[in-house]
């Protein structure tokens, strides 16, 4: 069903809509399904069967031919066929379509010349690297189960593969179920340790009589620079034999062509593993196939990096694939959320003390393709960082990341563990109960990014915190572009935080409400309006122009503050009077992020100038006191109703 390598394929913001509609009315989902599901008519034209995406005896997956849908009634998996084959096969959107198009008989419009195109693997050659990976991961399963049974039997041993297993089972305590189920193994020190290996037929590439292209191909192997070898180095490696009962691999260490050493000749490429005295992290898709490897490293000694991820390949996009998410997704379904974490030790440990729904990023801050693939199992995510200052920013990284997807019916929720612990180490050192009852004090984004942006601007205790604040949650605000609806509350709530601070002067909605208290009379002498000010000022007089439903409701307080011998200030006045007759055409539409941003500026700016009156009025009133003009106890009663 895929395409010939080769053909260049549109991106998914290449395929219209309607085109995508198209392929989805003629496609079968009964003969989709069935492909991976045993389906038996269940009455009428209802079809039923085992469910795939959890182990059950009785079935409870149902496919409606009519709805073009899925639906399981014990882990709720649900969707349409794209949704399914994506699942199954782990396959992209795009990709999805492209082989349901190719299928159906659906063309799909030429992209754009000048947009990037990406070119898929032919099957066979997709099953060939599919096919490696697996053999590797199964390789690199027995190193670690030999080594496991050397540290057993020889607890004194202390070569590379006892330390290594020593640190898995005892230093980290990894159990040996656990390392069965994440299939995590343990790459030797060798540097041409896969060479030696019996490679399958299926893994050559064609015309080729080694695996050596395929392995490369999804970084198992690399190239080595070429060197001048001397005489002696090639007759060595001339004479030296294949290993028995091993096919050789067709590294350039074995007899080579007499083409190949010929004078002028290119010699054939030397590899060498890219894994290499590390313990082994399989990645998998959604279909639960090996795309790729994270490696921790083990000899502390080295000054290799601690975490090396295989490249990218042509199976594996790390900003696509989430750590875990295979083995999690039953856990994930059944308990309706999907926890987080930052690495494989995490996702690895949880899952041992029964916390089985957590997934981690591939080494990198969440991508935007990771969280929507993980938003098809679930709508509620809560993401668990470290205590530490990077723990933070990771948090703060991810909170931005997941905005432009942020829908009403999300619930995302942001956990900072204390003691600069990370998820592994607190769940062993205080177990599972513990931990969970962390998960329950998760904040919410909203809260999160609240805190955030408070603690970014030094509170809201001053006019220009206040400014940053406002500055800050706007830049959020435009983020948020999924949920027009949810922006709004958002927009409330962060004036909310404004609202609990001392120096609040409108209420949280600001819609209708004026300012708290009547405006603060003029001082008898007043101060020379300062820089800042008069960007007050100006800010006030555009938004109330975009805005002027909004100005209305505030004019009168505003026009107390103003200083009408200014004449920024004086003509501030005379716009707000002329708002019962505003008719501008750039006015913007309510409810549109412009309309947003022109109320809350007219809103917080209101507020920014009462608080350089207040400041005025302070400094008059301390001047009188200190002159002696006001006696202190009306000093002290002026000052508390200035609030």
């Amino acid at each position: 069903m895929a395409a010939a390598s080769g053909v260049d394929r549109p991106r998914r913001a290449d395929i219209d809509g309607s085109v995508i509609d198209q392929i989805k009315q003629r496609v079968d989902i009964i003969e989709i399904v069935g492909r991976h599901v045993e389906l038996k008519r269940a009455g009428g034209a209802l079809f039923k069967g085992l469910c795939p995406f959890h182990t059950e005896r009785s079935p409870s997956f149902t496919v409606t031919p009519s709805r073009q849908s899925y639906h399981c009634f014990g882990c709720g998996a649900h969707g349409d066929a794209v949704q399914f084959l994506m699942e199954m096969e782990g396959m992209s959107f795009r990709e999805t379509i492209e082989d349901m198009a190719q299928s159906v008989g659906v063309a799909i419009p030429a992209p754009d010349p000048n947009a990037p195109v990406s070119r898929r693997p032919t099957p066979y050659v997709r099953h060939a690297m599919h096919l490696a990976m697996d053999v590797a991961a199964t390789f690199y399963s027995e190193e670690l189960w030999r080594a496991s049974e050397l540290a057993h039997h020889s607890p004194e041993a202390t070569s590379f593969p006892a330390q290594a297993a020593k640190y898995v089972l005892s230093t980290r305590g990894v159990h040996q179920s656990t390392i069965d189920r994440f299939r995590i193994g343990l790459a030797p020190e060798g540097w041409e340790t896969l060479k030696g290996l019996a490679w399958p037929r299926e893994t050559f590439s064609r015309g080729s009589n080694d695996a050596a292209t395929t392995l490369a191909a999804v970084d198992l192997i690399r190239v080595r620079e070429e060197r001048e070898d001397d005489g002696a180095a090639a007759a060595e490696a001339s004479t030296t034999p294949a290993p028995s009962n091993r096919l050789r691999f067709g590294f350039p260490t074995g007899a080579a062509p007499a083409a190949a050493t010929a004078p002028g000749a290119k010699k054939p490429p030397s590899y060498y593993d890219t894994f290499r005295a590390r313990l082994m992290f399989p990645v998998r898709d959604t279909a639960g196939k090996i795309v790729a490897f994270g490696g921790r490293r083990l000899s502390e000694g080295s000054s290799a990096a601690k975490y090396l991820n295989s490249a990218e390949t042509p199976i594996f996009h790390k900003s696509d694939v989430l750590y875990g998410l295979y083995e999690a997704r039953e856990a994930i379904l059944r308990v309706k959320h999907a926890l987080v974490v930052e690495g494989y030790m995490d996702v690895v440990m949880l899952a041992q003390y029964g916390v089985e729904n957590s997934v981690a990023s591939m080494g990198t801050a969440m991508t935007e393709s990771q969280m929507q693939t993980l938003l098809r199992f679930t709508d509620c995510l809560v993401f668990v960082f470290d205590g530490d200052g990077a723990g933070q920013k990771a948090a703060r990284k991810a909170a931005e990341t997941i905005l432009p997807l942020l829908r009403a019916n999300h619930d995302i929720r942001i956990l900072t563990l204390p003691d600069d612990k990370d998820p592994d180490e607190f769940v062993r050192e205080n177990g599972r109960e513990a931990f969970d009852g962390l998960v329950a004090t998760a904040k919410s984004l909203s809260f999160f990014l609240r805190d955030q942006l408070l603690d970014e601007c030094g509170g809201a205790k001053t006019p220009e915190h206040r400014a940053r604040f406002q500055q800050r949650f706007q830049q959020v605000l435009k983020l948020m572009s999924a949920d027009a609806t949810l922006a709004k509350e958002y927009w409330k709530m962060f004036q909310d935080a404004l609202a609990s601070t001392d120096t609040r002067s409108h209420q949280a909605s600001g819609l209708g409400s004026g300012f708290r208290r009547s405006a603060p009379a003029a001082p008898t002498r007043a101060l020379a309006i300062s820089a800042s000010e008069s960007s007050v000022v100006a800010k006030l007089r555009e938004a109330a122009q975009l805005a002027p439903e909004i100005g209305l409701q505030v004019r009168d307080s505003i026009i107390a503050l103003l200083d009408l011998d200014d004449p920024a200030e004086l003509r501030l006045q005379q716009d707000l009077v002329r708002l019962d007759e505003a008719t501008s055409a750039q006015r913007a539409a309510e409810g549109t992020p412009e309309w947003l941003f022109a109320r809350d500026t007219l809103l917080s700016h209101a507020s920014l100038l009462e608080g350089h009156r207040k400041e005025q009025i302070r400094a008059e009133l301390k001047a009188q006191h200190a002159s002696g003009e006001l006696a202190t106890g009306d000093y002290i009663r002026e000052l508390r109703e200035l609030g």
